[in-house]
Parts: C-alpha cells; structure tokens; sequence
C-alpha cells in the first residue's frame, strides 16, 4: 500500500471503523448466546442487514419484484415469493468442514 499517497488523498488508514461496521452489522444481531448458524443463512442474513444498513432496501424490493415479474412473463408461470410450505434449509458440506 502506497500510505504517503493515502494520507495525502486524506484517505482512513486504520481498520477501526470497518470492525465497528461489523459488530454493528453482525455480532450484535448474529452473535448471541446458543445461536448457530448455517453458513449460507447467515450470509444470507448479513447480506440483507448490509442492504438495509446502506438504505437500499426499497431498491432491493423493487429488483426482487422486477425479477419476478420478468420470470413470470417469460415462463407464463407464477412466481410466489412467500410459500406455504417452508423449503428444506441447506447443509453444510461436512467434507469442506474438515
């Protein structure tokens, strides 16, 4: 890294107020006694916090409903973004695990 260049463009150096963004944005919500997670579940859920955190949640909706709409134009089948039954969740690879 080219730090004379960095501070020069006035530029943040230190790593602290990326940890702060993750303990606000992870540990305080993902890191509480007796939770686990799945690995792609809690990406999932930290994706989704990020958006909302970044103010872009309504743009996420809109896309999220665009997409829908697009795939039900061009399948002629409905797309239901909430169902009845709940999906299976998703497995760890315990292979990838070890």
């Amino acid at each position: 890294m080219n730090y004379a260049e960095l501070r020069r463009r006035d530029l943040e150096l230190g790593s602290g107020q990326v940890e702060g963004a993750i303990k606000a944005l992870m540990y305080r919500r993902m890191d509480q006694g007796g939770m686990r997670w799945i690995k792609e579940r809690a990406e999932a859920v930290l994706q989704l916090r990020c958006i909302d955190a970044n103010g872009d949640w309504q743009a996420f909706a809109d896309h999220v409903h665009k997409e829908a709409r697009d795939r039900t134009a061009s399948t002629g089948t409905r797309v239901r973004l909430r169902q009845r039954i709940a999906g299976p969740l998703p497995t760890a690879d315990l292979a990838e695990a070890a």
